[in-house]
């Protein structure tokens, strides 16, 4: 599957969800971002210069900013609720957890690209309340923080 058939899946979905794909679109091809429930939801198309015939198909929901304290607590929770997910999972990039999803394009369709953004979209939201909840107090106020927001940014 090539770029062309896999944005136009992708728009094909958000057009489903009553969303203008348009008005999502990033400032890249190949990428949209929209808020579904109740999570901020960014979707990618891309491939790699060393196999430019070779596509993917990304969804990505960031969850929370890594805590200031009980980081080990944090972390062993994440890779427990890592073995309940379903078609995703959770990783962390920089200071920053994410739900995430990423396979090759080829063989692709509509209901895998629907129940991914679902998926994706409920497990940000369910685990970001559950586990803001569980581990409240363990970020500094915004204004303490050297880099980044709070569990709520």
């Amino acid at each position: 599957m090539d770029f062309i058939q896999t944005s136009a899946l992708v728009e094909a979905s958000l057009k489903g969800l009553n969303v203008d794909p348009v008005a999502c679109r990033g400032q890249n091809q190949g990428q949209w971002s929209l808020i579904y429930k109740g999570s901020t939801v960014w979707i990618d198309v891309f491939n790699f210069p060393s196999t430019p015939e070779r596509w993917y198909f990304q969804v990505m929901s960031p969850l929370l900013v890594l805590p200031d304290k009980n980081i080990e607590s944090f972390y062993q929770n994440l890779l427990e609720i890592n073995h309940t997910l379903f078609g995703s999972w959770i990783c962390k990039k920089n200071d920053w957890s994410y739900l995430m999803f990423l396979r090759e394009a080829a063989g692709l369709d509509l209901n895998e690209i629907n129940a991914t953004l679902d998926r994706v979209a409920f497990y940000c939201n369910d685990y970001k309340g559950k586990l803001t909840f569980k581990f409240e107090g363990s970020w500094l106020p915004k204004t303490n923080r050297p880099t980044g927001g709070t569990a709520d940014s």
